[in-house]
């Protein structure tokens, strides 16, 4: 099985990471193929996965500048034969492609698989995004309006939402019940990079002042170094700058899964505030989701579009109006007891749990089966 993955297997992992291990633990033999890599001098480079059997890294050099894939596509696409050639001589025949990229491989088949699957998990812009879909035999996506964007296509469609990883499954199942609030200020918790162009930084500028006595734990990256190409740099260094002076916030940076997973047992309320964004975000779902329900916690959150109609999850405006959150959060933090009842706790975890990636692979298998 080869899977194709936006992000290299260093990056912090995400759903193409988890789906990965979850595959070779089930006894696959998996080939996780990442973006280009400068550091390899040609060819490709096989790197076997630590602690996960079954597992192999393919690292490879591209050569042909982005700005042919960009200007002209059917260049690069004949110049990447070269490299497609290399990859099917260090998988030798794969039985499946599962694809998690829209950018590089324009036609699944390529590779000779007998199933090609294509899973786009970030919001599709562009044309050349959906034609992809065309080399499919089935496409999933974590939410409907993804979906809605092949509709012209016929290619059977699935939703499946997005994974809860093994890190934040354990601490659900296994850590001890905190339904009961720790003494001190209510704590608000939010997991993510500070530095994505879709947070609504005016936002959780506001939720910050706004609930001057709460006690704000925010986990993620959030520096930028001089020469960093990261839209709306300047506004993001403002922020930081903000969050670092104000005396109600606490910044984590980044951390381990499981260190992330224990120190949000400890929040009271979690919240989540994203703008609508052109290339990355359309506010149709977001993992950290799963991240926060899976601690049966209240959340408070910008409007989310696979969680519509389900206030038992998800505390949101009626309307796409991220100014009314400030007040929703404040009217939360008031009635913490109410919201954080055990049966809504129980109803949260429940609903994680249900979204484990052995379960998400079992839907997608049942899903395939259903084709046959």
């Amino acid at each position: 099985m080869l899977l194709i993955s936006p992000q290299p297997w260093d990056h912090i992992h995400l759903s193409k990471h988890h789906y990965a291990m979850e595959l070779a633990r089930q006894g696959n033999e998996v080939f996780f193929l990442g973006p280009p890599d400068d550091t390899v001098d040609e060819g490709i480079r096989v790197e076997a996965a630590a602690d996960t059997p079954g597992l192999k890294i393919l690292r490879y050099r591209l050569g042909i500048p982005p700005a042919v894939r960009i200007h002209m596509r059917p260049m690069f696409d004949l110049l990447l034969r070269r490299t497609i050639s290399n990859i099917r001589e260090a998988t030798g025949p794969v039985d499946v492609v599962w694809c998690f990229d829209f950018n590089l491989f324009a036609d699944l088949g390529v590779f000779g698989a007998g199933l090609n699957i294509f899973h786009p998990v970030d919001r599709v812009s562009q044309q050349a995004h959906v034609d992809i879909g065309r080399s499919a035999d089935a496409i999933f996506s974590v939410s409907e309006l993804i979906l809605s964007s092949f509709a012209d296509i016929d290619v059977p469609r699935f939703f499946i939402n997005h994974g809860l990883s093994d890190a934040f499954a354990r601490a659900a199942s296994q850590s001890p019940d905190n339904s009961v609030r720790k003494s001190g200020p209510p704590r608000i918790g939010y997991a993510g990079n500070l530095t994505r162009p879709p947070l609504n930084r005016a936002v959780l500028r506001r939720m910050v002042t706004e609930a001057a006595d709460a006690e704000f734990h925010f986990w993620g990256p959030y520096q930028i170094s001089e020469g960093d190409e990261i839209e709306s740099a300047a506004e993001s260094r403002e922020f930081v700058r903000f969050l670092q002076h104000a005396p109600n916030v606490i910044l984590h940076g980044p951390v381990a899964s499981d260190v992330l997973a224990a120190g949000m047992r400890d929040i009271d309320c979690f919240v989540l505030s994203y703008s609508l964004h052109s290339t990355e975000s359309d506010r149709s779902n977001s993992h950290k989701i799963l991240e926060y329900l899976s601690t049966g916690q209240v959340v408070v959150s910008s409007r989310i579009s696979s969680y519509a109609g389900r206030e038992d999850l998800l505390r949101m405006p009626a309307g796409d109006d991220d100014a009314e959150l400030p007040g929703l959060l404040r009217d939360t933090i008031s009635r913490l007891d109410e919201f954080n009842a055990p049966p809504l706790r129980l109803v949260r975890q429940a609903f994680a749990l249900d979204n484990t990636y052995p379960k998400q692979v079992d839907r997608i298998r049942q899903a395939l089966q259903s084709l046959t």
